[in-house]
């Protein structure tokens, strides 16, 4: 499992800075489930979000604890007591509901609105791979994001504007010789940092993510995107990950950090 990473990019050319294993064949990494996950928002720990991950005796997420900055901030339990179908609720709150597929993936979420008619859909591949999601309103159908998939890599998310046909932005991966053997998810087409665990949106890219550049349609030229670098434990599983890349805003840093289960 593993995630992203490291080094900037200069305003027209992106250079590639990631390493995997420090030269030579790319290691043998035993899979593991991923006990922990803090997520640094600005690489210099001031912000900082940890999710711990409990699972039930199938493998499956049953409890998140969630900490902001070491204090306790509650708690996500998920149900799968009605058969094809997954409730998450945090603290007591109204549930977030998932329809699932027989391999236990998300196709269907329902919005947190009360709205039968607003919801999302997701659609994968023959790997198991996430390659499309739209967004259901107004009783239609709208693509939001549509994956090209290579070699079991996702190498372009397209993110498509409120109309489903118009493309708003192209981003563009490479990737490292090390394998994802964790399931880290790097796409970022489902946007959480807890939601992926555990299989719920199928698999994930084989390789690590080495960058990205992004390709905006209101934007033609601009060279934005990131690199990443990793740092691993013993067992050759990514121990951190930081990103450092640029966008409008300028640039800026993130880093995620990571522990497992023993199997």
């Amino acid at each position: 499992m593993f995630l992203f990473v490291a080094v900037l990019l200069s305003s027209t050319v992106l250079i590639s800075s990631c390493s995997d294993d420090g030269g030579g064949g790319a290691p043998v990494i035993p899979p593991a489930p991923i006990k922990t996950i803090a997520m640094d928002y600005t690489g210099d720990g001031s912000e900082v979000e940890e999710w711990e991950f409990l699972y039930d005796d199938e493998g499956r997420v049953e409890t998140i604890n969630i900490t902001y900055n070491g204090a306790d901030d509650g708690s996500r339990e998920y149900d799968y007591s009605v058969p094809g179908e997954l409730t998450i609720t945090r603290n007591g709150a109204s549930p977030l509901v998932f329809i699932l597929d027989g391999e236990g993936r998300v196709i269907k979420e329902m919005g947190d609105d009360g709205d039968d008619d607003t919801y999302y859909l997701y659609e994968y591949d023959a790997d198991g791979i996430l390659k499309k999601i739209y967004e259901r309103w107004d009783a239609v159908n709208h693509l939001k994001y549509e994956m090209t998939i290579a070699n079991k890599n996702v190498t372009h998310r397209i993110r498509y504007e409120d109309d489903g046909t118009t493309v708003r932005e192209d981003r563009e991966f490479t990737y490292t010789t090390g394998d994802n053997a964790s399931q880290i998810h790097q796409i970022y087409a489902v946007d959480s940092e807890w939601k992926w665990v555990g299989g719920l949106y199928g698999n994930q890219s084989k390789k690590l993510v080495d960058s990205f550049v992004r390709h905006i349609t209101d934007e033609p030229g601009t060279a934005y995107g990131a690199t990443f670098t990793y740092t691993f434990d013993d067992n050759n599983r990514v121990a951190t990950a930081t990103k450092n890349g640029t966008s409008s805003g300028g640039n800026y840093t993130e880093k995620w950090t990571y522990t497992y289960y023993e199997e």
